[in-house]
């Protein structure tokens, strides 16, 4: 698999998901250091949005359009993942009052290789490249978007509207009423 960065292709480390396949489990380091695991089935919708740096113009207007579309959701457990150290990703949340997602980072590459989002070469070198997966409660990829290039933003409007979709689904069941009216 493979994006460009700046025009130059570069390759990507792991294993291509798609859409109807199952999300693996991936260990991420929290702000307050502890560590937890995303992707898999899960009590709610899940979002994860994977950010090559918060550092940069294009990846921290991206957090913050993210926050501000996500606020109306509160069933939906959303994640945005980056490989920026700790304590730069702590102060970039405070500042910026990032609260819709959880910010996390992917201090292993875990999630980066488990997801196929680990850049191998150029100065981008053990980053992640631009991604989004909307997670069903049962574990499944429903919706994926890898930026084809970088500096690139994600398309919010699509991926808004496949949240949207999967958050407002409303689950049918077995009923007992028609065997039982025979």
């Amino acid at each position: 698999m493979q994006i460009t960065v700046h025009g130059t292709p570069t390759q990507l480390q792991g294993k291509e998901l798609i859409i109807g396949g199952e999300a693996p489990a991936a260990r991420i380091t929290k702000l307050d250091g502890t560590k937890n695991v995303i992707g898999m089935i899960a009590p709610t919708v899940q979002l994860l949005i994977a950010i090559p740096s918060l550092k940069t113009e294009v990846c921290s207007l991206g957090a913050k359009r993210f926050d501000e579309l996500l606020r109306p959701y509160k069933k939906l457990t959303a994640t945005m993942i980056t490989t920026d150290d700790l304590e730069s990703v702590k102060a970039f949340t405070e500042r910026e009052g990032i609260e819709a997602a959880q910010v996390v980072v992917d201090a292993d590459r875990n999630f980066a290789k488990k997801y196929g989002l680990l850049i191998t070469e150029g100065k981008l070198k053990d980053r992640l490249a631009r991604a989004v997966y909307v997670i069903d409660r049962d574990g499944i990829i429903t919706y994926k978007e890898l930026v084809p290039e970088v500096v690139d933003e994600v398309d919010y409007d699509a991926c808004i509207a496949a949240v949207d979709k999967l958050v407002n689904e409303k689950k049918t069941g077995h009923t007992h009423e028609n065997w039982m009216s025979v």
